[in-house]
């Protein structure tokens, strides 16, 4: 396309929505602009209109979900209604260069199919459906220079393009039944070689003054008996290129007193500024809470269920027991996002975060796992011979908007909201626990209903292993470069923790 692609967008949405200049949402067209520059193949007027129509309710749907609450959080955790029922789980551009083309060559130019930077290329020549199929290709001069060659008799031309852009070649031919003696003829051949996507991303450093900087990345490693927790977390490429920080965080911890590991993950909403703090006083106030203070002596009462081996039997004592030493913890975190907000001129909103946190004990027969999650990303066990267990369900719906957070009122200030999202599994033995982030779960499952199937996890934990090599278990540099993945569309924070 010859014209300028954010114009011909800018013009669509004129002519086509009937928009006017200061209705058009830049941020809506700059997406719509990085994505038909990765793919001109799908630029088309109804393309546009459906993409824009889509990322501008999106963003309607994000702004609504996310109202201010005016309803306090409680100083004290209410009771749960002793009716609800509960239950264990079990096992089950780079520099265009032309080509000097002959002046005047004669015919319409021949045009190859796209081609992208850095992925290998094959195409064979549409010489009959341009009226040259009783031809004999001579050379075809230019290919070199952007990385292609034409295979033996010029008739396919392959390789891996190294440049993006428009390219026109020279095609030199002759008919088989002329004489050697005749002039060679001439035909323009062009290409369009789409950019490697990667290569329009950039990394751009946040203000140094800005208020609660945070590392672009973050990786530890925790031994707990015979298994290992790893965790690492990256900043997104959306995050990179508008020079703002991770909003992710991740935190674990083992108490000696009590043989209990302890992980938690969170997500900063994107809309909220300070979320990258409320993720990370979250995950470090929920685990100091759970393991000190008064929530000791509900964490010493779980603890005697599970080592009693009652714990199926007594379940709904195990589950209040669960339900005020995780409550409680939250509710410590949420106020200290209160005071927090307070002291820096700012609302709770604008610390908005998801969160999950699972609590795992070492039994003589097995593993207890808990799960408590609010908002998108996931938490499941992993099996290499059964279904995997999901320890709750996403709040997600349609729109990316629809997620919920841990620092919405309602949810704390509701103790049948906590104590029905609280999860426990006993199993023998699992391959893996794995907690993440909306960016991997996005990624890898694209949709709910997915993250409750077997194949998608066999997909993620094989690419996962693969960073391993001939090691019986992957460290978190391994697993932080893993994170590097590459997926069309997908460029939000990652971050992910393994007990493996």
């Amino acid at each position: 396309m010859n014209i300028d692609l954010k114009q011909y967008i800018i013009s669509v949405l004129h002519f086509d929505l009937k928009l006017k200049t200061e209705e058009i949402q830049t941020e809506a067209v700059d997406l719509l602009f990085t994505e038909f520059s990765n793919d001109k193949g799908k630029i088309s007027v109804d393309e546009i209109r459906r993409l824009y129509t889509e990322l501008t309710s999106r963003k309607e749907n994000t702004e609504a979900t996310e109202k201010t609450y005016s309803e306090p959080v409680p100083e004290i955790l209410a009771e749960p209604l002793p009716e609800i029922s509960v239950s264990v789980m079990q096992d089950k551009p780079v520099e265009k260069k032309d080509t000097v083309i002959p002046k005047n060559i004669p015919g319409k130019p021949i045009l190859l199919p796209n081609a992208k930077v850095n992925e290998k290329y094959q195409a064979t020549l549409p010489l009959i459906e341009n009226g040259l199929g009783g031809i004999m290709v001579l050379n075809i001069s230019g290919l070199e220079e952007v990385g292609l060659q034409s295979e033996p008799n010029g008739l396919i031309i392959a390789g891996i393009p190294k440049v993006a852009g428009d390219f026109s070649f020279v095609m030199e031919y002759k008919h088989k039944e002329e004489s050697e003696n005749r002039p060679s003829l001439h035909r323009k051949l062009s290409i369009y070689i789409n950019p490697d996507p990667r290569s329009l991303w950039v990394e751009i450093e946040p203000d140094p003054e800005s208020l609660f900087p945070k590392t672009h990345i973050a990786h530890s490693e925790l031994q707990y008996h015979e298994k290992e927790a790893v965790g690492a977390s990256k900043r997104g490429r959306s995050h990179a290129k508008d020079a703002k920080f991770r909003d992710d965080h991740f935190e674990m911890m083992v108490d000696p007193a009590s043989d209990w590991l302890a992980i938690t993950v969170s997500d900063g909403a994107g809309s909220a500024k300070y979320s990258r703090e409320g993720s990370k006083i979250f995950c470090q106030t929920v685990l100091a809470e759970i393991f000190s203070g008064d929530n000791r002596k509900h964490l010493d009462a779980a603890s005697k269920f599970i080592e009693e081996g009652d714990a199926e039997q007594r379940e709904k004592e195990l589950k209040k027991e669960l339900y005020f030493l995780i409550g409680n913890a939250l509710l410590k975190s949420y106020k200290e996002v209160e005071e927090t907000a307070n002291l820096n001129a700012a609302v709770v909103k604008d610390f908005s975060c998801t969160f999950i946190v699972s609590l795992i004990k070492k039994v003589r027969d097995g593993w207890f796992i808990i799960g408590f999650w609010v908002g998108d990303g996931g938490i499941g066990i992993y099996f290499e011979d059964k279904e995997p267990q999901i320890l709750g369900q996403p709040d997600s719906g349609e729109f990316s908007g629809q997620t919920r957070f841990i620092t919405m009122p309602e949810i704390l200030k509701n103790a049948e909201e906590i104590f029905g999202r609280i999860k426990v599994s006993r199993v023998d033995d699992f391959k893996g626990l794995v907690l993440m982030t909306d960016g991997i779960s996005d990624a890898w499952f694209h949709t709910d209903a997915n993250l409750f199937k077997k194949e998608k996890w066999d997909e993620l934990w094989l690419d996962i292993q693969s960073k391993r090599g001939e090691k019986s278990s992957l460290n978190s540099i391994e697993l932080l470069e893993w994170l590097d993945f590459w997926v069309k569309g997908e460029y939000d924070d990652r971050t992910i923790v393994i007990l493996q």
